[in-house]
């Protein structure tokens, strides 16, 4: 087995399982960690608050840092939850058709991204076919990529747009926090620039995979890359700021609302 075969069936057979071990017993140490620290707060007279109120409060309170970070930071705003985030990461993520099927692989139910035509094309050139092409291809599947509600839309709504709006952003937040560290920022961590080089890795071969015309040992070498960063940031996520977004970002806004605006109504 050659080098290029063996980083190739490493990546996408192997490592995943020790990825996902590391997750979760990075997830577990966080919430044991969290309820271990855990002091009973000192309990404040609540005030009476009709329903509309709570849900005012309770969006307010998830908007509250997005309008902060538009006003006071408006350069992370636009790299970091723009282009980043919203623009280019999580639709890649969580929509692009070849991640779809990946994830209905793991998990079935997910097809159904698929089935509702919620799925977006890998590249500007299928996103034109789909708008443009009226007969879709003959096949023997029950679902087929062809048509999605996206419509026109598929033109930039598309793996190649949004990963070049992602690498847009992630190189505007790295370049961010470099500057940061030429000034001696105290704010600048060793976790950030993992974050970002493993995000960078990902997008990256992710791209250069998705549009590689050639040699398959090539091809296969790139898309073992880009499946590897993934599983590293997978297995460091616990570990990382990235985990805001997935549990500390959620549960302590809820708990920001909970405790300032519903029990002390602040």
């Amino acid at each position: 087995m050659g080098l290029s075969e063996a980083l190739y069936n490493f990546a996408v057979y192997q490592f995943f399982w020790i990825a996902l071990a590391l997750f979760a017993f990075g997830v577990v140490y966080r919430i044991g960690r969290m309820f271990a620290l855990w002091k009973r707060p000192v309990k404040a007279p609540r005030r009476a608050r009709g329903g509309g109120y709570l849900v005012k409060t309770f969006i307010e309170t998830f908007l509250d840092p997005i309008i902060f970070s538009l006003k006071k930071k408006p350069h992370d705003f636009t790299f970091g939850l723009l282009l980043l985030h919203l623009f280019g990461v999580l639709p890649i993520i969580f929509l692009m058709g070849e991640h779809v099927i990946v994830w209905s692989y793991y998990f079935p139910p997910y097809w159904l991204v698929a089935k509702w035509g919620l799925w977006i094309p890998e590249s500007m050139i299928s996103g034109t076919l789909t708008v443009t092409t009226p007969v879709p291809p003959v096949g023997e599947m029950s679902y087929k990529f062809v048509s999605n509600i996206w419509g026109p839309l598929n033109i930039i709504l598309n793996g190649d747009v949004l990963a070049i709006l992602a690498l847009i952003g992630v190189g505007g937040k790295i370049g961010m926090k470099l500057l940061e560290a030429a000034k001696r920022e105290k704010n600048v961590r060793l976790g950030d620039i993992i974050d970002y080089t493993l995000l960078l890795g990902i997008l990256l071969a992710g791209y250069l995979a998705a549009r590689f015309r050639g040699d398959v040992i090539i091809y296969r070498e790139l898309l073992a890359l880009h499946v590897l960063f993934a599983e590293l940031l997978l297995a460091w996520l616990p570990f990382s700021k990235y985990w805001h977004f997935v549990f500390g970002y959620w549960y302590g806004k809820i708990h920001e609302w909970w405790d300032t605006r519903y029990q002390r109504g602040a």
